[in-house]
């Protein structure tokens, strides 16, 4: 259903930010859990969001996500309510928002939506530059449809994937008498615990001696782990030259998993001035791997009328929810435009396109003011 207009109606919002979702991979039928929270104001209801990664060819094609009503839950056997669902950007500006209207929740129901139907209206290279790496941002709205409610509620929930990173220089010596079919090994061990991640075997092999490096799982006891590595072969400056990159998720059907090098032994043994000292090759390898749930918990809550600096000193997040509300979307759609007189050269004498220009400065400073205006009384209303 498309979006609807709740401004002036007090409500929930709740915002759960996801910090390294890249590296985190659930097993098939389950889903990553927000904290879960209990709505105040709507009859104590509890509830939690959730994250379910939608799969085609083991590759993540689109994310489900969405509104839970635990089965633990206080108040009625259903609620009947209003849902924004909204994911934000680095900057907290909204990129995508869907509404669903009078939707009956029962105990231990769901709502969902999927992460596509939000997105449809950015492109890749936006939402690249729009998203932190490996985070997500999704925000909820809730309004109840029938009843008052006195006083907004907003709440903050976090969710941090552990990952550790781990960089060494592994010394292959001898390397002009390695022959195919023998394996060096080198074990990358948890800094945490000293506990064996993953066992590196590094080989020469097929007719062309392509250089190899095998990954082999050593944790039998996590179910999912992502590992990414990174391989690199010093130079005689002592230059690192990127040979190979790779990323695994192993969990019990993927215990092992291979790269190989772009740098054969026979260029190596060519160019042996520039990769060998004494017989020695010295590769580096850098690897990042998941280590699970690290922590997850409610940081902020906050109910009705709070001076603004309270505000401001420890709910900041609130700042950037008044902003994107009131957000007027033309600076940015002129930007756009410009940018394509630009390619397109229609500003390339810019004499008798000057009209053209006042006229777009003009409008993008009536947006900027009209914006601003809007924020300005908003807040009023708020704290008054």
């Amino acid at each position: 259903m498309a979006s609807n207009n709740n401004s002036g109606r007090k409500g929930f919002t709740i915002t759960w930010i996801i910090e390294n979702i890249d590296y985190y991979r659930v097993n098939n039928g389950d889903c990553l859990e927000s904290p879960t929270f209990i709505v105040d104001t709507m009859e104590e209801t509890k509830w939690c969001l959730f994250v379910f990664p939608i799969f085609n060819d083991d590759d993540v094609e689109d994310l489900l996500f969405g509104l839970r009503r635990m089965p633990d839950s206080k108040g009625p056997p259903s609620i009947k309510i209003d849902i924004e669902y909204a994911i934000l950007t680095a900057g907290g500006w909204v990129a995508g928002e869907y509404t669903v209207t009078k939707q009956k929740v029962f105990k231990n129901d769901s709502v969902v939506q999927t992460l596509s139907d939000l997105m449809y209206v950015l492109s890749a290279e936006e939402c690249e530059k729009s998203f932190p790496k490996d985070n997500l941002t999704i925000r909820i709205k809730m309004w109840k449809c029938s009843g008052e409610i006195n006083n907004d509620g907003y709440c903050m929930a976090r969710t941090h994937i552990g990952v550790q990173k781990k960089s060494s220089i592994w010394p292959i010596w001898n390397f002009s008498t390695l022959e195919k079919g023998n394996e060096l090994t080198n074990n990358i061990n948890s800094t945490l615990n000293d506990k064996l991640i993953v066992t590196l075997k590094f080989s020469v092999t097929g007719e062309d001696e392509t250089l190899q490096v095998r990954f082999i799982s050593s944790d039998s006891e996590v179910e999912s782990r992502c590992f990414r590595i990174k391989l690199s072969v010093l130079d005689s400056n002592g230059d690192a030259v990127t040979c190979g990159e790779s990323e695994v998720f192993f969990c019990t059907d993927v215990k092992e998993s291979e790269c190989l090098l772009t740098l054969t032994k026979k260029e190596i043994m060519r160019k042996k001035s520039q990769y060998l000292r004494d017989d020695l090759l010295s590769l580096l390898y850098e690897c990042k791997f998941s280590t699970g749930l690290a922590y997850e918990e409610i940081e902020n809550t906050i109910y009705g009328w709070l001076p603004p600096q309270t505000v401001n000193a420890n709910f900041p997040e609130l700042k950037v929810a008044r902003s994107t509300a009131t957000a007027n979307p033309i600076p940015s759609v002129l930007k756009r435009d410009i940018e394509s007189m630009l390619h397109e050269s229609l500003l390339c004498d810019i004499k008798p396109n000057l009209p053209i220009i006042l006229m777009i400065w003009i409008m993008l400073l009536k947006s900027e003011f009209a914006a601003w205006l809007a924020s300005s009384f908003t807040v009023h209303q708020k704290w008054r």
